[in-house]
This record gives C-alpha cells, structure tokens and sequence, in this order.
C-alpha cells in the first residue's frame, strides 16, 4: 500500500474544519426552525419552502460552480468561498421577514457552493484510491460534528442571547478558518493541488474524460446520477429535519435534551463516515479497492432501510437508536459515493463533482418540499421515514450500474493496490 505522507492527512484535516464550519453555518437554521417559525409565524410547509430555495440555489450553483473552479488555484479559491459564505450565514441576523430570511439563506448557499467541488478535488491529488474513502470520510465528517456540535452551541446562544446572535457568532468562525489554511500552505505549498495529471499510485493512469461532452457520456456518472438523486436527499433530511422532528412531534422541547438526541444521532454519522472509510482502506489490499467500496456500501443501505421502524415505536430511546442505525448506514454509503465521484475525470474533478452534488442538490430540494408538504398533510413524519427507508436501494443501484467493471473505463484505478 502506497504511504500517504503526514502533511496530507493534515490537510485532510483541514478540510474537515472547513466542512464543520460549512455545516455550522447552515445548521443554525436548523436548530433554531421552531424559534424562527414562531417569531415569524411560519409552519411546516413554510420551512419546507426554506429548505427547497436553500437546496434548490445550492443544486444551480455546484452545477455552474465546478467548471468554473477548474480554471482557479485550489487555495485562494477555497480561501475566497469561505469568507463569502460565512458573511452569507452571518446576515441571517438581520432577516426581518420571511422574503428576507429565504434571499439570505439562498446567499448562503451560492457562497458554500465550492466546497465539495474543491474538497473532493484535494482529496482525489493527494491521497491513492485505496486511501480515499478513508480521506473523504473525515472530510465529509465534518457535516456530522457540525451537525453534532450545532445544537448545543445554537440552543445556548439562541435562549442567552436569541437567534440572530446565534448567526453572527457562527459566522466569525469561519474567517478564523481562512487565516489557518492561508498561513498552512503559505509555509507548506502544495503543487500537486493544482497539476491535474499527477501520479497517485503505481500503474495508475489518468481518466480521459477530460471534457464536459465526455463526462455526460460516461456510464460511469449517470449511474452516480442514480446514486446522488437519492442518497443527497437522505442526507439533507437528516441534518435538516430531525431538529424539528425532535422537538415538535417527539415531544423533546427546544432546550437541552433536544440537543443531546441531536449530538447522538450525529455522532452515529460520525462513526459511519470514519468506520466505513476505514475499513475500505483495511480490505482493499485483500479484496480490491472496488469490491470493498461495494460491501461497504452495500451494508450502509441495509442500515438505512431500518428506519421506518421510528413510525411504529412509542419508546424514545429505541426511536433514537433505530434513527443512530439509519445515520451510521448514510456514513458507510456517502465515504464511497464520494470517492467515485472523485474519481470520474482526473482532469476536471471540480467539475464533475459539481454536476452530481448540483443534481443531489436539486433532488434533495425537491424532497424538502415533500417531506415538509407531508409532514403538514399528515400531522407525523411517518411518510417521511418510509420514503428514507426506500430511497437508499435506488441508491445503491445507481452505485452498482457505475462501478460494474465494464462500465468504469480502464483508465480508473480501482484495481487492487500494489
């Protein structure tokens, strides 16, 4: 197995502090929904319509956004998407109405478009396939501790100071972000970042889908198509729906044990993400990079299909658990989504990464409006779950029709590492 050099998990790691301040920003919303419903007096299907025109701008964006990025240094580029977004969450503050609030969250995500596009991009040059399941799952586990570590921090701002401040201080977080990655390649460059042909392992040659024409006509994205429209949505709804399924319709309350539910359930998302890129990275040398990505996923979508169980049971424990089961299976499935995602054009990463994470997005708004639209109709959110619990077979089927050996051209380094 080829060694990855100390610097690069380092960056690694970067990238998972950009990402929590990513998922900080956006989850303030989230945790607060129900104070801001009550002050703006808005319902369900009024937060659905949030979340859709959040979702929706985010889909457009990664979709224009990655063919742009291709043609910027990785850096500044990240360095520029940072301050903007943060600046973005920051003037939720001042929303007075509901207009106000959906402009400054469509804002929001414009700006924090970038930060898959370039992130997967960093991971795909510095790090050899059998490792980047294992990289991309501390980087997308971000999402998770910014989902965990949100609730606590937003409740206690938002009840001590109220829910605007809760938006301007998570917002200063990130230029404290920019100033850490500037100053970290400013002594640690890293030229690899920003040279699309570079070697990662041995006999790895580079995918020739260099153009935009040649990725719309590979096999290889349209079956990460399938995958995205349904697994994207899965993730959005957990991160964004279960604070306000918690409080209102679980009885919690907005206050404590609402964000101790919320750090458990997200902490399960974290274990996923990191157990399931780890034991990709365990297995490849023995079974193949392809086929250990493929068990993975394929346990991850047995453990998400368990949750519409939560509709059934009255016990609140159990619902939290069944719910852990459900989050930790989304981590075993996005650590392996995201690494062929990463690797369906060498030379334009940004771009594709755009495309799939724009059509997740747009899915994901869509089922937004849906599940909000259900939620009001029905009075519960058993519809919901059974929708989560289905969505993850189609999911794995799109995985399954893009890494069958005869659809992944040869130039894709899926093989077994020396």
């Amino acid at each position: 197995m080829t060694k990855t050099p100390p610097k690069r998990w380092i960056i690694c790691g970067l990238l998972f502090l950009g990402t929590i301040v990513n998922y900080l920003d956006r989850q303030t919303i989230s945790v607060s929904a129900s104070r801001i419903a009550a002050e703006m007096h808005l319902n369900d299907f009024n937060l659905g319509e949030l979340f859709f025109g959040f979702l929706f701008a985010y889909g457009i964006a990664q979709i224009l956004v990655g063919p742009i990025l291709d043609r910027f240094r990785t850096v500044p580029a990240y360095a520029v998407a940072v301050i903007a977004w943060s600046l973005a969450g920051a003037s939720t503050a001042l929303a007075p109405t509901f207009g106000f609030l959906l402009a400054a969250r469509i804002a929001l995500r414009l700006c924090e478009s970038p930060n898959w596009p370039l992130g997967l991009r960093v991971v795909a040059r510095t790090f050899p396939a059998s490792q980047r399941s294992l990289a991309n799952g501390i980087f997308e586990s971000g999402t998770s501790i910014g989902s965990l570590i949100a609730p606590p921090i937003v409740i206690y701002l938002a009840v001590t100071y109220g829910w605007r401040a809760s938006f301007v201080v998570i917002g200063g977080v990130g230029f404290v972000w920019v100033a850490i990655w500037l100053l970290w390649f400013r002594k640690n460059p890293e030229p690899a970042l920003d040279i699309p042909e570079t070697p990662l392992e041995a006999g790895q040659p580079a995918n020739k889908a260099g153009s935009f024409a040649e990725i719309l006509r590979s096999r290889v994205f349209w079956g990460l198509v399938v995958a995205t429209s349904f697994l994207n949505p899965l993730q959005y709804f957990y991160t964004t729906w279960l604070p306000r399924y918690f409080d209102k319709y679980a009885g919690l309350g907005f206050g404590t044990q609402l964000a101790q539910h919320l750090v458990v359930v997200y902490f399960a998302l974290d274990i996923g993400l990191w157990t399931g890129g780890a034991l990709v990275a365990y297995l490849s040398p023995r079974m193949g990079v392809r086929r250990a990505r493929i068990l993975v996923t394929a346990v991850g979508t047995c453990c998400m299909m368990t949750v519409p169980f939560v509709s059934v049971i009255r016990n609140l424990d159990a619902i939290t658990a069944v719910i852990c089961v459900a989050t930790f299976g989304v981590g075993w499935f996005m650590v392996n989504y995201l690494s062929f995602t990463s690797e369906v054009s060498t030379t334009r990463i940004s771009t594709a990464a755009g495309l799939l994470g724009g059509i997740g997005s747009l899915a994901g708004a869509g089922f937004m409006l849906l599940v909000g639209g259900s939620i009001e109709k029905s009075g519960s959110f058993s519809i919901a779950f059974l929708m989560a619990g289905a969505m993850p077979v189609i999911a794995f089927v799109g995985i399954w029709i893009s890494t069958r050996p005869a659809a992944i051209p040869p130039a894709v380094a899926l093989a077994p590492t020396p």
